[in-house]
């Protein structure tokens, strides 16, 4: 009992760092959740997980209070046993700022129900506590974390690389064993990069899909996900105008602009070997779903 209630002890201490402590400076890209299989002396499953939830966050996007609790709560519900989660920010690389994983963790799988008359009785016990602890820590880990990068989001940034980000967060999914992959992108989708620019005058530019894809393919920007699902939450977002028209100054958004900036992105994922199941602009009318 003694290693599983040290695990217990570390979850416990984890979490308050998770929720207390600035952002960790190093990439998390190590599984930062700590195995009951490995604290019990109990030989894990060959695939721990068969789910994937990748939450990539734009430093650019300022999200009203609504917004943001629409996030965590998505991202919470997909926490689930099965499940690895990654969090991730990104803006441009530039102004100290850079793509970012900060977080990756792995909720395991429990023991087969048919299984569970070769352990031990004793470890069962604590193994049962132990995942019922690990299932907890890892939700305040990921939501703690994803609720810093969205409180910490700034207009002040000049540029934001969107479609690198995108490609380079491509390959890692791609090459995840997941039998369900998804991949939830909380940006306006305002690419603002030596690329392209959404942007004129301070508002959203009206963008030609066709002419902007074609940019894309002729840079190579487009990425590879592995047929991973994808939803979009913020697009459009951007701060009022402090001058222009009176719809400027409001931070109107008509919608053309908003047809045209989702048949860019619809078409950007599919040649990037990815489904855009929901282009929240700005709000998900359905929740994440595998």
């Amino acid at each position: 009992m003694g290693r599983s209630m040290k695990v217990l002890r570390s979850f416990a201490a984890g979490t308050c760092l998770a929720l207390t402590a600035a952002l960790p400076a190093h990439a998390g890209l190590t599984n930062d959740v700590p195995s009951c299989y490995a604290a019990n002396r109990i030989a894990a499953p060959q695939v721990p997980y068969g789910q994937l939830i990748y939450v990539l966050i734009d430093q650019t996007v300022l999200l009203d209070a609504t917004l943001q609790r629409s996030v965590l709560d998505n991202v919470q519900a997909m926490l689930k046993p099965g499940t690895k989660f990654v969090i991730a920010e990104f803006s441009a690389f530039s102004q100290g700022h850079y793509l970012n994983v900060l977080h990756t963790g792995v909720i395991e799988r429990p023991i087969p129900t048919s299984d569970e008359g070769n352990v031990v009785m004793s470890r069962l016990k604590d193994f049962h506590t132990c995942m019922q602890q690990q299932l907890v820590y890892s939700q305040r880990l990921a939501l703690g974390t994803t609720a810093q990068v969205l409180k910490s989001g700034t207009s002040s940034l000049d540029q934001s690389d969107i479609m690198m980000a995108l490609k380079s967060v491509s390959t890692a999914v791609a090459q995840e064993k997941s039998a369900h992959k998804l991949v939830f992108v909380v940006t306006d989708g305002l690419e603002n990069s030596s690329l392209t620019s959404f942007y004129a005058r301070n508002a959203v530019r009206h963008i030609n899909p066709a002419v902007e894809l074609k940019k894309v393919q002729d840079n190579n920007l487009f990425g590879d996900f592995g047929s991973a699902r994808i939803y979009v939450l913020g697009a459009g977002v951007m701060q009022p105008a402090a001058s222009g028209s009176t719809a400027e100054r409001n931070g109107y958004r008509d919608p053309k602009t908003l047809m045209d900036l989702k048949q860019f992105w619809d078409g950007y994922f599919s040649h990037s070997n990815a489904q855009l199941v929901e282009f929240g602009a700005p709000a998900l009318l359905e929740p994440l779903a595998w």
